[in-house]
């Protein structure tokens, strides 16, 4: 048979075996706990032959790549850009499919995406499958006296991503404890699980801290910290589309979070002030080129002393960029003469 031929039915068969394993999708009685918890947002694996480990020069390489979003995250503008060595393999862009047909090439060397993340209809989150082929060239001309050679085959991932943590907090206006009264909650320290995401935020410490130029009023602060509990990378959210290009990133932009913190509800006039500069209600950015950071956000309006001890939620949302990446080792065998 044509080899041409053979890795078409090959990747044909991938497609439809991927859709017969997302055809089995329910709805289930999933609660938004169970929505937003587990530490991955997206992840991706090769398929177990393709690519396969060994191919022979001038063939043609197939490749296939499971996608899940197992978050609770849509990514609408994802991007995968495909490693190859140029000089051992030419990407065949006419060979593209995927089963949600939401992808395209944006060039010859990326690939963009969009996948659904966990919800109650689509309690597993979207997942797609992707097959494409290269042609593998002549080893004559590249390595003349080698009888073989390994080439790496790599796919990394960059996509925008959003965590959000909604802890319940004490918010205690009489710090001293004039009022003789049984407080209905304790301001303490709130450890965290994962909110479905690969970033989290692991901690909430609470300070009630007395206003230095407003005399009985007392301004909530909250240490909040977060951790990257992923195997990837995070990266400030608009440049998502350069971490998967050759186009120069500040290291200052690698790990950049921005923080949004709201107490009670998410408007505007309940936002905390996260910079800690000038009493605005200001973003915070989180670095966590070591994997964990803090950061200190402020509800500048405070409460007066008479409001008394009370819980509320606090709205904590992180916007980044992330991304990741899979290889494998292709040895491209010279045919015997």
């Amino acid at each position: 048979m044509n080899p041409t031929k053979t890795t078409i039915t090959i990747l044909t068969l991938l497609l439809l075996i991927g859709c017969s394993g997302t055809s089995g999708q329910y709805t289930s009685s999933l609660t938004s706990k169970e929505i937003y918890s587990g530490k991955d947002g997206l992840t991706m694996e090769f398929f177990e032959t393709a690519p396969p480990k060994e191919i022979f020069e001038s063939g043609v390489l197939p490749v296939g790549i499971r996608l899940y979003n197992k978050g609770a995250y849509n990514i609408e503008n994802g991007y995968l850009s495909l490693g190859f060595e140029k000089d051992y393999m030419t990407l065949n862009e006419g060979s593209i499919k995927s089963i949600n047909n939401k992808v395209s090439f944006r060039d010859s060397e990326h690939i963009t995406f969009e996948l659904k993340g966990k919800d109650i209809e689509n309690p597993k989150g979207d997942e797609d499958i992707i097959t494409f082929t290269a042609n593998v060239n002549d080893l004559s001309k590249t390595d003349p006296q080698s009888k073989y050679h390994n080439s790496l085959v790599a796919v990394t991932s960059c996509y925008e991503y959003q965590t959000k943590a909604v802890p319940t907090v004490c918010i205690d206006s009489d710090v001293y404890g004039f009022k003789q009264r049984e407080k209905p909650c304790k301001v303490e320290t709130l450890n965290l699980d994962s909110q479905g995401a690969p970033v989290a935020v692991t901690k909430v410490e609470s300070e009630m801290l007395p206003s230095k130029d407003q005399p009985n009023i007392i301004k909530p602060r909250f240490i909040i910290t977060v951790k990257n509990l992923g195997n990837g990378e995070a990266i400030k959210q608009e440049r998502v589309e350069d971490a998967c290009s050759s186009r120069p990133i500040d290291y200052k932009e690698w790990n950049n979070i921005r923080a949004r913190v709201y107490l009670s509800t998410q408007e505007e006039s309940n936002k905390l002030d996260c910079d800690i500069k000038d009493g605005a209600r200001d973003d915070g950015i989180i670095n966590l080129r070591l994997k964990e950071d803090s950061i200190r956000c402020t509800y500048e309006p405070g409460f007066e002393e008479k409001k008394g001890t009370f819980s509320s939620p606090l709205y904590i949302v992180l916007d980044y960029g992330y991304t990741d990446t899979i290889s494998r080792d292709v040895k491209i065998k010279k045919i015997a003469t």
